[in-house]
């Protein structure tokens, strides 16, 4: 070899060598690595160090619940969970994960479902229950939690109501961005869903929503826009459905126009599991990060029923959007802008500077205190005739408990919610250990939810059922019936076909009823059920909805007076779905349904009707009583914010809580307005005889309407209606004011 070509060879060696080691230094001190400096900073040099392929990589997951990592930079995978009631395993598909003999991964605390902790009316305990959940999902070495659902029930019949905070915008809203600070605040990244209007489970994958502009913004988007405005929420997550002709995925007006541009969202949005449709439509319009990806997401998208309408998913792997790039449909730019935005969810939450390992416990003490808090104080008492309840041990010496809820805890709903906790408590375990041995605790099905016992599932075995259930009632001081649905019932990926209680449930309460007249309801469900056949036969109602892990504890807390209940209604309470204002525009018809009743939701369009519900949004007894007076209003200031007091005495024997909720009434706009909207609301925790003050501040916001003209918001000079109750239908006092131009 010629001796000076051996040289230049050396020469070049040791030149590369000199570069790659100046290079590993400079990567070593790159900017982005320094968490000192400003995130943007961090993500703009990061993006600058990128190949368009490593970025194009990380559009789509790199398995079931992954989002991909680049080594050669030290970005991070994002680990991710299903939520909202706690830390689901996150292997397989919901089918898989939730099926009976699946294998478990991992126990933590089951939570009470979100319409649980909606009836709270707490805007504390939604935030400490999002700080739970957060701790386990860092026990469990992952990093973000599919949660919090904050969708309206729309549809009594919808089967995730269970998981939502009810009807109104203004109270998921608030509940919402209590669970978001909560989580964020231990460096959590929540996926606040779904974005949009997910109101139905009915073919979800290809239904089409028409909705007008005023209803969006005043119904369907504030519990987002409060998320992303009072949250700062890291993650969106967007619905399967379409919107107005357009697949959310891939839906400019919303991901874009509306979302990040108009309310400022500077994290990033991911898509539910197969909800993507497109590849350059879904990247323009502002999808950020298609999951699931890589292999286990084409394995999990051809199982039988998982997508619609032959959808294969897998539309932001990488060879895809660098074809897309090359053929000039999308934009380097775009990219640019869709990794930024995961980068800078990355550097915020702290996950590139400290990953999360996993710990050896998840379960702790704190948590199952948290958990009985949270299943007593969501308990709504619907009916108390004749001061039934508490139960006076003095009295009651004998408790019949019967039903098939009794012996089995239903912590909660079905689908991608499901938690597998360490242990569960039933009402029936819950009510023998507070009896202890002064009161007997007798026990009968009465009733099995048909398919979970077969052999039950016969008129004759359903009598004989029923007749053991009266036997045991007749020779009870009490009887304690704990019915409603189950997960099989009431769960993700399809919808309840009535407000009925599962077959034979009616009949075993009015059989026990008949048997004893101290007969006590209590039913779990996620929404309404139909209480018409039997409501004036039983003097006690309470509503336990799907109480989390500790449901057994917190119904004999309730029952037994150790927790006075002060849950109220997060939705009207019907007893048939032709009774709710979507009737008539559900489930649609051609795979379209329109939203016809507008922004009449809820107690909105009952107030307008002047129908009375069974029970009224936000109605829920106590066993104490609570008199409001002195209702103040200052004059709206320069900017339009008004002050409102009123006082509040707890005028019955017994300490307890009310939910002093305040509306307010527009009846001069030049549009349609509801009668009255939920603008603020408060606890009050009070002793026997106790008064205290209660103050609320209204900004503008607080009366104004979504104006289609100006596509903002408009707050209109005039005259001003304030509410004040312990319900919708329960006005206690009323004032007004004058707000200025």
């Amino acid at each position: 070899m010629n001796p000076r070509h051996t040289l230049r060879i050396l020469v070049l060696s040791l030149l590369t060598l000199f570069m790659f080691a100046s290079g590993v230094a400079q990567e070593a001190t790159a900017p982005y690595k320094d968490a000192k400096l400003p995130v943007e900073q961090r993500v703009k040099d990061l993006l600058g160090r990128m190949t368009i392929e490593e970025k194009a990589s990380m559009l789509s997951g790199a398995g079931w619940m992954e989002s991909v990592a680049v080594p050669r930079l030290g970005i991070p995978s994002i680990k991710m969970a299903d939520g909202p009631m706690g830390v689901r395993s996150w292997l397989g598909s919901s089918a898989i994960t939730s099926a009976p003999a699946a294998q478990k991964t991992f126990s933590s605390t089951a939570l009470p479902a979100g319409v649980a902790i909606a009836s709270t009316w707490d805007v504390s305990l939604a935030q400490r229950v999002g700080q739970a959940i957060a701790q386990e999902v860092k026990a469990a070495g992952r990093d973000m939690i599919l949660a919090p659902t904050v969708n309206i029930q729309r549809v009594p019949l919808w089967g995730r109501n269970f998981e939502g905070y009810g009807e109104d915008p203004y109270l998921a809203s608030m509940l919402g961005v209590a669970y978001i600070k909560g989580v964020q605040g231990e460096g959590v990244i929540p996926s606040v869903k779904h974005f949009a209007a997910n109101n139905e489970e009915f073919e979800r994958h290809r239904i089409d929503e028409r909705i007008d502009e005023r209803t969006l913004n005043e119904i369907y988007f504030p519990a987002f826009k409060a998320a992303v405005q009072q949250a700062d929420v890291w993650v969106v997550m967007s619905a399967y459905n379409k919107v107005n002709g357009t697949y959310c995925a891939e839906n400019p007006y919303l991901l874009n126009d509306v979302l990040k541009k108009k309310w400022g969202f500077k994290g990033f949005v991911i898509s539910d599991w197969g909800s993507t449709y497109s590849t350059a439509a879904t990247v323009n319009a502002g999808m950020d990060l298609e999951m699931p990806g890589g292999e286990r997401a084409k394995t999990w998208l051809k199982l039988p029923g998982t997508i619609a309408a032959g959808n294969g998913g897998d539309f932001l792997s990488p060879d895809k959007v660098l074809a897309e790039v090359r053929d000039g449909h999308i934009s380097v730019a775009n990219i640019d802008d869709n990794v930024g935005r995961i980068l800078r969810v990355i550097f915020i939450s702290g996950l590139f500077d400290q990953q999360h390992n996993a710990l050896p416990s998840i379960d702790t003490p704190e948590h199952r205190k948290l958990a009985r808090i949270a299943a007593a104080e969501s308990i709504v008492l619907l009916k108390n005739a004749g001061g039934l309840l508490p139960i006076d041990s003095a009295k009651i010496k004998s408790i019949a408990v019967i039903g098939p809820n009794a012996a089995i805890a239903r912590a909660g709903g079905g689908g991608s919610s499901k938690v597998n906790p360490t242990y569960v408590v039933t009402p029936l375990e819950g009510i023998r250990e507070r009896a202890g041995s002064a009161i007997q605790v007798t026990y009968a099905l009465g009733a099995s939810i048909p398919g979970e016992v077969p052999a039950n599932d016969t008129p004759e075995a359903r009598e004989k059922l029923r007749a053991e259930a009266v036997s045991i009632a007749t020779k009870a001081d009490a009887a304690i019936v704990v019915v409603g649905d189950s997960p099989a019932v009431e769960s993700e990926g399809f919808d309840r076909k009535t407000l009925d209680l599962p077959e034979g449930q009616d009949e075993l309460i009015q059989a026990v009823a008949n048997a004893n007249h101290n007969t006590i309801v209590v039913f779990n469900s996620g929404s309404s059920v139909n209480v018409s056949r039997w409501i004036n036969e039983v003097p006690s109602l309470l509503s336990a909805w799907f109480g989390g892990q500790e449901i057994g504890h917190g119904v004999a807390d309730v029952l037994f007076g150790d927790e006075n209940p002060s849950g109220k209604l997060p939705f009207s309470f019907v007893n048939e779905f032709k009774q709710s204002p979507a009737s008539g525009n559900y489930p649609g018809e051609n795979l379209h349904v329109t939203y016809a009743e507008g922004i009449y939701v809820g107690y909105r369009y009952f107030d307008k009707k002047e129908i009375a519900p069974q029970f009224p949004f936000g109605y829920g007894l106590s066993y104490t009583t609570f008199a409001y007076s002195d209702l103040k209003i200052s004059p709206a200031n320069a900017e339009g914010t008004v002050q409102v007091s009123l006082k509040v005495r707890n005028s019955g024997k017994l300490d307890g809580v009310e939910i002093v909720q305040l509306y307010v009434h527009d009846g001069r706009a030049i549009v349609d307005r509801p009668v009255k909207e939920l603008k603020a609301f408060g606890r009050v925790t009070l002793k026997a005889g106790e008064s205290t003050a209660v103050s609320f501040t209204l900004d503008r916001s607080s009366f104004s309407f979504y104006s289609t003209a100006k596509h903002d918001w408009v707050a209109e000079p005039g005259t001003f209606d304030i509410l004040v109750g312990a319900s919708s239908r329960d006005i206690r006092l009323k004032g007004s004011f004058a707000l200025a131009q």
